[in-house]
């Protein structure tokens, strides 16, 4: 697959920023990362968009479980390492790992209400 083709299955159609609801943005800021993260509700599901420090994208369809901690977002792809996020009420975006969450996100915008 082309790079073209690549960039052209990441980034949402036009059509499709019109009907999105950004739950929140936030950034890595763990040593040597720096990624920024985006997740996006769209028709009931999830996705986590990274922009990653060297440039870098990926766009991920994410399978959400409610419940009381917040919303676990996993990777629709599956995880061999059974990592997940976890978007909590005051909308932090936790890394998880099936022991603990064992990071917090930084916020850098408030979800448009």
């Amino acid at each position: 697959m082309s790079v073209v083709e690549k960039r052209r299955r990441l980034c949402w159609q036009d059509t499709d920023l019109e009907t999105r609801e950004v739950i929140g943005r936030w950034v890595d800021e763990r040593p040597l990362l720096g990624d920024n993260i985006t997740i996006y509700k769209q028709a009931d599901t999830y996705y986590l968009e990274t922009w990653y420090n060297d440039g870098c994208h990926s766009l991920d369809e994410m399978i959400s479980n409610e419940s009381a901690a917040g919303v676990k977002l996993e990777d629709k792809g599956g995880n061999i390492f059974g990592e997940y996020f976890m978007l909590t009420a005051s909308n932090d975006l936790m890394f998880c790992n099936s022991s603990l969450c064992y990071y917090t996100a930084t916020k850098t915008e408030v979800a448009a209400a």
